[in-house]
């Protein structure tokens, strides 16, 4: 079950780690713990179902998506390929450009601090959304029209960095250099009390078009990128059309096509009493607390001991909510090989 910082700290949690709700080392301790269990399996409440708008094969997903496990084109699941698979040997990587020749999957294109690209070399303008936030500085890091890493002098700190610091103003802030496309390679933000939105002014035509929202817990902006091969052209055209999930209607201001996907969840780290935590198994959260106080006391045993009855709790509601017997097993006779492709031919 979902549950908030508030009600962590309302728990017998801080009694446990000896720490007081309100003490800094608790939340410190929290989102750690909360980090370390995110990534050590697929717990209740860490993946989710999502419905998408495609409109162009890349796609930038949202902050909160670590990796996509299943996704779902026009009704037929397609394959989901790592950063590996387009340099196997003997094996040619899927045809980018003959979109009609390939085979629906969905190739990895790493991490990326903008879900839109400069339309071409670009100056950046920052807006932000709370004027509490004014005079906070930003880093941008990327590089200039000759390929070069941008790389200036801080007049704060009186040191060369990598990028350029820019200071928050109302209503906009904009950027001595200027970035070449495609990316920022990336972002050093502080917390903020309200997003921050990112756009790039072309140099040569003064477009100005949104690269990005950075949202306030964020400091370090980064989002998985992917690579969809063989693109339907879109929902209205008999190939493709939405009809909704049973639950959900079918979209109507969807220009592309819509799609589903199972996704895992990125940890987000709570800062207020509002804040949803990652992990809402507070008996996992406290015996993976304790592990870790713990593990700095160098009593390992004790600390793998914690480990392991934070992670039994975590099954043991894994198994509640997604019981054993309802998982699905997918064999595929001729492996991820069109059918189609093998017996064409044959009478």
């Amino acid at each position: 079950m979902r549950k908030t910082l508030a009600q962590a700290k309302s728990s017998t949690i801080p009694q446990a780690v000896g720490y007081a709700a309100c003490d800094q080392r608790f939340l410190n301790l929290l989102n750690e713990a909360q980090a370390r269990l995110g990534d050590m399996g697929k717990w209740w409440g860490t993946y989710k179902r999502m419905r998408i708008c495609v409109t162009a094969g890349c796609i930038t997903w949202p902050r909160d998506v670590k990796t996509v496990e299943a996704m779902n084109v026009c009704g037929v699941g397609i394959p989901i390929q790592n950063g590996w698979f387009e340099f196997q040997q003997d094996v040619p990587a899927p045809g980018i450009g003959c979109e009609t020749c390939e085979q629906r999957q969905l190739l990895d294109r790493g991490m990326v601090p903008q879900y839109r690209d400069f339309t071409g070399l670009s100056k950046v303008r920052i807006y932000p959304s709370s004027a509490s936030d004014v005079n906070k500085r930003v880093l941008l890091q990327g590089f200039d029209a000759n390929g070069a890493p941008i790389r200036t002098l801080d007049s704060v700190s009186g040191e060369y960095v990598w990028g350029e610091y820019v200071t928050l103003a109302m209503p906009f802030v904009e950027s001595s250099s200027m970035f070449a496309s495609p990316l920022l390679i990336g972002v050093q933000k502080p917390l903020t009390n309200g997003s921050l939105t990112a756009t790039g002014v072309n140099v040569a035509t003064s477009v100005e078009t949104e690269i990005a929202v950075w949202e306030p817990a964020e400091e370090n902006p980064q989002y998985r990128r992917t690579y969809l091969v063989n693109r339907p052209t879109g929902c209205t055209d008999g190939t493709c059309e939405d009809a909704g999930d049973g639950c959900t209607p079918a979209a109507t201001d969807c220009t592309g096509s819509m799609m589903e996907a199972i996704v895992r969840l990125e940890f987000v780290p709570a800062l207020v009493d509002s804040d949803w935590l990652f992990i809402g198994n507070l008996q996992a959260l406290k015996h993976m607390m304790r592990a870790i106080q713990k593990e700095e006391r160098n009593e390992y045993a004790e600390a793998e001991r914690e480990v392991q009855l934070s992670l039994r709790s975590l099954r043991n509601e894994l198994e509640a909510y997604s019981p054993k017997e309802r998982t699905v097993v997918n064999v595929l006779s001729h492996g991820t090989a069109n059918p189609r492709k093998i017996f064409s031919g044959f009478i």
